[in-house]
């Protein structure tokens, strides 16, 4: 495969990883009560309800930019064909995506149909989670060109 392909893919793939985490976190967070949808749910929204909201965006605003990160510097290790790093990550990641979408499937069974409130908060963290993702691989990505 060509080296400028294979590049772009694993870019796209630490992208991919970053946002999975994000909404694994936005999922957690919501089923806990304490998501981006909390400052939504009432008219006249209180201080500890405006703090909480404020809290879980800068979680999954620092876990998709931490697994965008982190996925980057696995696949740019990968790559370099460093092998230690590839054979202790391959299985640890694969352990963490297995985990990780096990336990938001089965926290996300709420019982309620989703509406519009649920609709914005979870567009908004897609959308926060792609963003910060793709901050992260780009930034383990230009620490990569450095080396």
């Amino acid at each position: 495969m060509d080296s400028d392909t294979l590049r772009r893919l694993h870019y796209a793939a630490a992208i991919a990883i970053g946002v999975f985490a994000a909404m694994a976190v936005h999922i957690l967070l919501t089923v806990l009560g304490l998501g981006i949808d909390t400052v939504l749910r009432d008219a006249r929204p209180s201080s500890h309800a405006e703090f909480v909201s404020a809290l879980a965006w800068w979680a999954i605003a620092a876990t998709g930019f931490i697994g965008g990160w982190a996925a980057g510097a696995y696949l740019i290790a990968a790559a370099r064909e460093r092998d230690a790093v590839y054979r202790l990550a391959r299985r640890f990641l694969i352990a963490v995506v297995v985990v990780v979408s096990t336990a938001a499937g089965l926290l996300s069974k709420t019982g309620s149909a989703a509406g519009t409130v649920d609709v914005i908060a979870s567009g908004t963290a897609l959308g926060l989670g792609l963003i910060c993702a793709f901050c992260g691989a780009r930034f383990a990505y230009l620490n990569a060109e450095q080396v």
